[in-house]
């Protein structure tokens, strides 16, 4: 490895990946495997944890897979218990579990209900929330170095029409990144944040399957033409938790292609 790459090296550090077992999560725990991470697939699906996990070990690195439920704290404790199990030690979260319950469509605020918005805000804040202080604690009672990224959206900068209580909840990914950053860097503990504009995941291959012109018509309004792919979050995340960014806490990244507003409207 060169001099200027070895910033980049994540030989003999511990990932923990929330939600990767598909899109985004699964891309990120490849791309952190590839800079040298050890990963913890912490997923809430068996089957796709499987395929994620077989993905990394034909790399030739260490994984394992921990069933995970990011909203019970119960959960949260034993993901971290069994990472520590495993490897002794983590020092890296990502925190990619989130997206809008249910069907993605247009939910006006006067036909939401109140089962919903807690459903939101628990899938992507207190998710979070609970992550993040299990966590935290496990750094500062043993002194050790942390890094966390926490994955937001382009949909919690700017006002976000399809779901008001989803856009909330990226909005507060985004203050809690701010704060917690500000809080423990005196604790060598670093904290940023990702917020993603359009990736092409499998979750947008179904909402879009068969609306190609309306594909195109966002892809138009993209500064660089296109949808972004999950692997090109997954790098921006092995920058954060590199030693490339080590001057780098509390801040919130833009990954869009360009985009500074959202397309809010779902027909």
């Amino acid at each position: 490895m060169s001099q200027d790459n070895q910033f980049f090296n994540l030989k003999d550090r511990v990932a923990v990946v929330t939600g990767s077992g598909s899109g985004i999560g699964r891309a990120t725990s490849e791309m952190l495997a590839r800079a040298g991470a050890s990963i913890v697939v912490a997923e809430i699906n068996q089957e796709t944890a499987g395929e994620t996990l077989d993905i990394i070990t034909r790399l030739g690195t260490k994984a394992i897979v921990v069933p995970t439920d990011v909203t019970d704290e119960q959960s949260v404790d034993n993901t971290l218990e069994a990472a520590l199990s495993a490897f002794d030690q983590v020092d890296i979260l990502v925190n990619n579990v989130g997206g809008i319950v249910g069907k993605p469509r247009m939910t006006p605020i006067v036909a939401m209900t109140r089962k919903y918005w807690d459903d939101v805000i628990s899938l992507n804040v207190t998710s979070q929330f609970l992550c993040c202080r299990t966590f935290i604690k496990y750094w500062l009672d043993n002194k050790k170095k942390g890094n966390i990224v926490n994955i937001a959206s382009l949909g919690g900068m700017v006002p976000y029409e399809t779901s008001v209580a989803y856009g909330v909840a990226k909005a507060g990914v985004i203050n809690m990144t701010a704060t917690l950053g500000s809080q423990y860097g005196k604790d060598n503990i670093r904290v940023n944040c990702i917020a993603p504009g359009h990736v092409k995941t499998p979750i947008t291959d179904v909402l879009y399957k068969g609306r190609e012109d309306l594909r195109a018509a966002q892809d138009r309004i993209i500064p660089l033409g296109r949808y972004g792919n999950p692997d090109e979050i997954g790098r921006v995340v092995v920058f954060l938790a590199s030693d490339a960014s080590s001057y780098v806490t509390g801040q919130t990244l833009l990954v869009s292609g360009g985009m500074t507003y959202f397309l809010t409207k779902l027909p």
